[in-house]
C-alpha cells in the first residue's frame, strides 16, 4: 500500500536533510535537488571536481553515521527578518527572496548536527527514523536519492529515464535563457508587470514541441499513435492540439478511445474485495482491439464498437472506420506505454508518446516542485469544477489513482519512442487562485488536514496570476475551465 503523501514528503525531507548535511560536512559546496523521477530525486552534487565512486560511499557512511546516532532534528520557529538576514549573509538569495514574500511573521527552520535549513513539509524527529534509502550515482555529480513509496519500507530501484531527463534539462535550458531559475524569479515577472508576455513566450514553447511531434510523426511514416500518462497530465487536450498540428501537416487523424474496447462487464476482472478492476489490462478485450486495429492498417472497414458503461456491454451503432492514403489513428489511455496492449501489432506501424508535467521551476536549491504534487493540484479544481467534488473526496481517491499508475503506466515510461511535456512554468500561480479556498476548507480534524496545509505552504511561495491571459487551447483550460476543446 502507498504511503500517506503527506508522510512521503516528510520522510524524503527528511533525507534531504541528511542528504544536505553530509555533503557540506564532507566538504563539498551544495546539493542542489532539481526534480522528481522515477520514485525518486534527481539531485546535483555541487563541488570543484567531478565525484567518484568513493566520494559517494562517503557520503553513504557519513549518513549512515548520522541515522545510528538517532540525533534529534530539532525545529526552530525564528523571526521572519532573522530568516532572512541569515540567508543573505549565506549567499542563498533565492531562499532570502521567498522569505521575503511569506505572509508571516516567523518561519520555521530545522537544525542537525549544527547545519540549518527549511523544507516545505514536516520532518521526523530523529535521525533514526530515516533506516531506508538508496543512492544512485549516475556520472558528472549527478544522483537520484530514493525513499520509501509504500508502508513495505521497499526502496525502488532507479529505471534508467534518459529521455525524462532531456526533457528537463531542455526546459530548464530555456528557463535560463529567460533568468528563470527558482520562484522568486517568477514572481519578479509578476511584480514588473511582465507576466503576459512571459505566458506568450512559455506558451509558443510548448505550441512548438507539439509542432515538432507531429514532424517527426510524419516523418517516420507511423500510422498508429499511443499516448499514455498519469492521471491530470493534460492528455486530452494534448491529444486534440496534436490532431491540429497533423491535420495542418495534411494527415487526417482519427481517434479511437480505449474504453470502448473493455471486455464484457461479466468478464471484467475482480479485485479481493469483489470489485470489478477496471484499470488492470485484462479489463481490456485484448483480442478484439488487436484484430481491429490491424485491420484497419491493412485498409479494411472496420465497425467500430461503443462501450454501454450502465449494461456493461459493447454495442454496435454502425460506426465504420476506413484508413486511407493520409489517416493516421490517435488512441489515448492507461495502458498506451504497455506492449502488451498492441503485441500483435509491428513495431513498425505503432509510436509510443508519454505524456506528462515536467516542471525545472523550484522553490529554491532545496525545494524542488513535486510533478504528483502539480497533477494532484491539477485534479482537486478540475475535480471540483466538472464534478463539483469536495475536495477530500478527491484527497481520498487520489491514493487509489497513484496506486494505479504506479502499478499500470510508471514501469512502461521507459519503453516510450517520445515524451511530451505539458507542464507551465506559471501554471501554479493560476492554480492558486482557484485552488486555495477548496484548501482552505478542509478542517482541522480531517485526516488530509496536514496535507492540505502542506499544499497550502508551497503555493504560497507563488505570486497568483489572472486566468484572463490563458489562451483557450491551453492545457490549463482542461482544469479551469473555458477549453475551446470542451465544446467540441
Amino acid at each position: 500500500m502507498l504511503l500517506d503523501r503527506a508522510l512521503q514528503k516528510k520522510y524524503q525531507s527528511g533525507m534531504k536533510f541528511l542528504l544536505y548535511v553530509a555533503v557540506r560536512h564532507l566538504g563539498y559546496e551544495d546539493i542542489n535537488y532539481l526534480h522528481s523521477i522515477d520514485k525518486g530525486l534527481y539531485s546535483k552534487i555541487i563541488a570543484p571536481r567531478t565525484l567518484n565512486n568513493e566520494d559517494i560511499e562517503k557520503i553513504k557512511v557519513y549518513i549512515n553515521e548520522l541515522i545510528n546516532k538517532d540525533l534529534k532534528i530539532t525545529k526552530k520557529v525564528v523571526t521572519k527578518s532573522d530568516a532572512y538576514t541569515y540567508y543573505l549573509k549565506k549567499g542563498l538569495y533565492e531562499k532570502a527572496g521567498n522569505i521575503q514574500n511569506l505572509n508571516t511573521k516567523t518561519v520555521t527552520l530545522y537544525e542537525l548536527n549544527g547545519y540549518y535549513n527549511y523544507f516545505m513539509s514536516d520532518m521526523p524527529q530523529t535521525t533514526g527514523e530515516l533506516k531506508n534509502y538508496r543512492i544512485t550515482y549516475l556520472g558528472n555529480n549527478m544522483i537520484v536519492l530514493s525513499t520509501p513509496v509504500d508502508d513495505t519500507d521497499f526502496i525502488p530501484v532507479y529505471i534508467p529515464q534518459n529521455l525524462i531527463i532531456k526533457s528537463f534539462d531542455e526546459y530548464t535550458s530555456w528557463m535560463n535563457k529567460q533568468n528563470i531559475k527558482y520562484v522568486a524569479d517568477l514572481n519578479n515577472i509578476i511584480s514588473k508587470s511582465e507576466i503576459k508576455s512571459f505566458i506568450k513566450k512559455n506558451d509558443i514553447i510548448m505550441d512548438s514541441t507539439l509542432s515538432e511531434a507531429a514532424s517527426v510523426i510524419k516523418h517516420e511514416g507511423k500510422k498508429l499513435i499511443l499516448l499514455g500518462g498519469p492521471s491530470s497530465s493534460g492528455k486530452t487536450t494534448t491529444t486534440r492540439k496534436l490532431s491540429l498540428y497533423l491535420s495542418a501537416l495534411g494527415l487526417n487523424p482519427i481517434y479511437l478511445s480505449l474504453d470502448d474496447y473493455f471486455v464484457e462487464r461479466k468478464d471484467n476482472p475482480k479485485n479481493p474485495d469483489g470489485t470489478y478492476n477496471f484499470e488492470c489490462l485484462e479489463a481490456i478485450d485484448l483480442e478484439l482491439f488487436n484484430t481491429q486495429i490491424n485491420e484497419l492498417l491493412e485498409g479494411k472497414t472496420v465497425s467500430i464498437p461503443t462501450f454501454n458503461f450502465i449494461t456493461g456491454t459493447k454495442e454496435y451503432k454502425g460506426k465504420e472506420v476506413t484508413m486511407r492514403e493520409n489517416d493516421i489513428l490517435l488512441i489515448e489511455g492507461l495502458h498506451c506505454l504497455n506492449e502488451n496492449l498492441t503485441s500483435n501489432i509491428d513495431s513498425k506501424d505503432k509510436m509510443k508518446i508519454y505524456l506528462s508535467p515536467f516542471i525545472p521551476l523550484n522553490i529554491d536549491r532545496h525545494n524542488h516542485l513535486s510533478t504528483v504534487d502539480m497533477r494532484l493540484i491539477r485534479r482537486i479544481v478540475r475535480d471540483n469544477r466538472t464534478r463539483g467534488y469536495d475536495i477530500t473526496k478527491t484527497l481520498e481517491a487520489w491514493e487509489s489513482v497513484r496506486t494505479g499508475e504506479t502499478k499500470y503506466i510508471f514501469p512502461f515510461t521507459k519503453d516510450a519512442d517520445m515524451i511530451i511535456n505539458t507542464a507551465y512554468i506559471y501554471e501554479l500561480g493560476v492554480l492558486r487562485v482557484y485552488i486555495e479556498p477548496l484548501l482552505y476548507s478542509v478542517p482541522m480534524d480531517s485526516k488530509f488536514y496536514r496535507e492540505a496545509k502542506r499544499l497550502i505552504n508551497e503555493l504560497q511561495m507563488f505570486f497568483p496570476i489572472p486566468s484572463e491571459y490563458i489562451t483557450d487551447t491551453n492545457v490549463l483550460r482542461e482544469f479551469i475551465g473555458g477549453s475551446y476543446f470542451e465544446e467540441r
